[in-house]
């Protein structure tokens, strides 16, 4: 019934149909999972959409960001970029190796210029390692989440976390000089909730990330539903670059910056998904690595990478 009905966007109130049906990769679960396109901005979307008691389902504490943070600091070459945003930074863990001085700076892309006495916020921060890496270069850190068990491993490290969702914090208005959302809009029933909330805690002039699976991404095109950041069931939405751009503008945010990066692992992934022999922390051989890699010219090529990474800003008073 659901694949002859049409239904409404949740970015942009037009209407959608079905276009869709998929199940959870791993063939765990039988349901099958209806998902209607947008005819306006093109955002796909579930439909019907989950309960609030199904979305907590998709969520066990074997969720794969549930453990224990390993990168929680910058490596030197991504330490001299910084600097070169303004950070003040000693010299970093592998400086004096040769190596290290060749090869030259990285580029860091989820770190905006320093700000004196930075507030951020990341939103879903799952173990807080994002969080902790900020924190090592001087951002006063905040985050949300939901998930009790990752909760912990974050405060176990000394981080600042709201247990719940982003509108149950009721952080004060104009709060924070950056706001981050790293693969968790994807995850959220209504959107627009999120991200008028997102606008409201910014700092006028301040910057938000947000990081989303790109519906149109070369990779889905080839791998259809076995397209790894499909995520089914618990990618309730995956955003077209218009849908992403609408809601953002919606609630006053103006871009500065948008990138498509593209991932050659999502390849293999995939693969494995399609041939069913995928399994988390699966490693791969030299040659499948290389081969996978030719995947990121062709997806440049047609300018249609794997995510949408956007940074906004609030406009200043």
């Amino acid at each position: 019934m659901n694949q002859k009905t049409n239904s409404v966007c949740p970015v942009c109130g037009s209407s959608g149909e079905h276009e869709q049906s998929l199940h959870k990769a791993d063939g765990s679960n039988p349901k099958a999972y209806d998902y209607h396109r947008c005819h306006e901005c093109g955002l796909l979307y579930q439909h019907p959409m989950p309960s609030t008691g199904e979305i907590a389902g998709f969520y066990p504490d074997t969720y794969p960001v549930y453990v224990e943070p390993t990168r929680i600091e910058f490596d030197e070459r991504e330490r001299k970029t910084l600097r070169n945003m303004g950070y003040q930074l000693p010299a970093g863990k592998g400086s004096k190796k040769l190596s290290t001085r060749l090869r030259g700076a990285k580029p860091v892309s989820d770190v905006i210029p320093f700000v004196a006495n930075g507030r951020v916020l990341d939103i879903g921060c799952a173990n807080g390692e994002y969080l902790l890496r900020l924190k090592s270069i001087g951002w006063n850190c905040q985050g949300v989440e939901f998930n009790s068990k990752a909760v912990a491993i974050a405060r176990a490290y000394g981080l600042d976390v709201f247990p719940g969702g982003l509108l149950e914090a009721g952080f004060e208005n104009d709060s924070f000089d950056f706001v981050t959302s790293h693969h968790h809009i994807e995850h959220e029933p209504d959107p627009g909730k999120i991200m008028a909330e997102i606008a409201r805690i910014t700092k006028p002039g301040g910057v938000v990330l947000i990081r989303t699976p790109n519906n149109a991404a070369l990779g889905r095109r080839w791998f259809g539903e076995h397209w790894f950041p499909n995520r089914v069931p618990e990618h309730l939405l995956l955003f077209s670059e218009k849908s992403l751009h609408a809601l953002a503008t919606k609630y006053g945010l103006v871009l500065r910056q948008r990138y498509k990066p593209v991932e050659y692992k999502l390849v293999l992934k995939s693969l494995d998904l399609k041939s069913n022999t995928y399994h988390e922390g699966k490693t791969y051989g030299k040659l499948k690595k290389w081969l996978a890699r030719l995947y990121i010219p062709a997806a440049r090529l047609v300018g249609q990478g794997d995510e949408l990474f956007s940074i906004y800003a609030k406009p200043a008073d």
